[in-house]
């Protein structure tokens, strides 16, 4: 092959791909619209390509101002995902104080063991001997308060009369054949349920010189007391509101 053949068949390519390199490179500046440029090219717009330009313009500034509140949001979307991981524990300590509180004072359901004392007047007549030759075959309030404070003292957690819980408001009034307990009428025979400790409870009710010894001398059947295993209490639902008393103010 001689010396001009080779030159030639060299260039034969050479030239396609210098054409291609300029087109390429002529596209690129053709594409690189910015801002600024886009401006100054519109004038050079016919109708159809300004309307064109126009629906699918966007706005450079505030597609940026746009993703930097996305950021934002999304870190304190993290901060408050975080925040809410940490407060669990002092939130389920918090709901943990409250319903101790609520148990301390009758306002919710409790189960546990514990004693059942039933009251009950006499069968006997106020004239056969046996007591007070008035009264004292008869269940009073004052026996219902004392039965109630002897478990308090001896550390019943919780205790209901005929299923009416006693709180820190009970109160205890005769009223005829009657007796008022939160301002509700009960009537013999009268369940008192205390939940605790049954031997300590049962212990504490059967001491010689108690209530329920007092009330045996008038009549053994007046009063009957049993251990329980499992019972529930029903919560206090009277009012707990306070009429005078408030809550002070903590000044910070």
């Amino acid at each position: 092959m001689s010396i001009f053949n080779a030159r030639s068949e060299s260039q034969s390519w050479v030239w396609p791909v210098s054409l291609m390199s300029l087109i390429l490179g002529f596209m690129c500046a053709l594409a690189w619209v910015t801002q600024e440029n886009r401006k100054s090219r519109r004038p050079f717009a016919n109708q159809q390509q300004t309307t064109r330009i126009n629906e699918g313009q966007v706005d450079i500034d505030a597609f940026d101002q746009l993703q930097a509140r996305v950021q934002e949001l999304l870190k304190k979307n993290d901060a408050l995902e975080k925040s809410l991981s940490g407060s669990s524990s002092q939130a389920k300590t918090l709901n943990e104080s409250l319903q101790e509180v609520k148990s301390f004072s009758g306002l919710t359901e409790l189960e546990g063991p514990g004693i059942v004392i039933f009251l009950k007047d006499s069968g006997r007549t106020a004239g056969s001997g046996f007591g007070n030759a008035e009264t004292g075959d008869i269940i009073h309030d004052t026996d219902v308060l004392r039965v109630v404070n002897e478990l308090q003292a001896s550390g019943a957690e919780a205790i209901a009369v005929n299923e009416h819980r006693i709180t820190g408001r009970a109160s205890f009034r005769c009223v005829g054949p009657t007796i008022l307990v939160n301002d509700i009428k009960i009537s013999s025979p009268i369940e008192i349920r205390a939940i605790g400790d049954p031997k300590t409870l049962l212990g504490a009710m059967n001491l010689p010189g108690g209530i329920l010894a007092d009330i045996r001398q008038t009549d053994p059947s007046m009063v009957e007391i049993n251990e329980v295993k499992k019972m529930t209490l029903k919560p206090y639902t009277g009012s707990t509101s306070a009429r005078f008393g408030k809550v002070p103010v903590v000044k910070k």
